[in-house]
């Protein structure tokens, strides 16, 4: 069964939640973590929270790109619409 667009959203949210609580913990944003973390310059000594941190980024990683797949399939009036938004300058990046 193919995940709907609102079952990822809600599943996006939840590693969301779940990364904040570590953000929380650790004062650390999660890019910043796991960009350490990946490059091997992160301490595990059996912390679990950290594999787990790492978990949850690298789901909402792949959820977002799910996400992006499924919206662009379909909404593809919506993502015009954006790209006409986008190119007006209408929203600051």
């Amino acid at each position: 069964m193919n995940p709907t667009l609102k079952d990822i959203l809600n599943d996006l949210h939840a590693a969301e939640r779940e990364l904040q609580k570590y953000e929380e913990k650790y004062s650390l944003r999660s890019d910043f973590f796991y960009e350490s973390f990946s490059a091997g310059l992160t301490e595990e000594d059996g912390n679990f929270d950290l594999l787990r941190w790492a978990g949850y980024f690298e789901s909402r990683r792949e959820l977002e790109r799910l996400y992006r797949e499924l919206i662009l399939a379909q909404k593809p009036a919506l993502t015009e619409g954006l790209k006409s938004v986008f190119a007006n300058g209408v929203v600051a990046e």
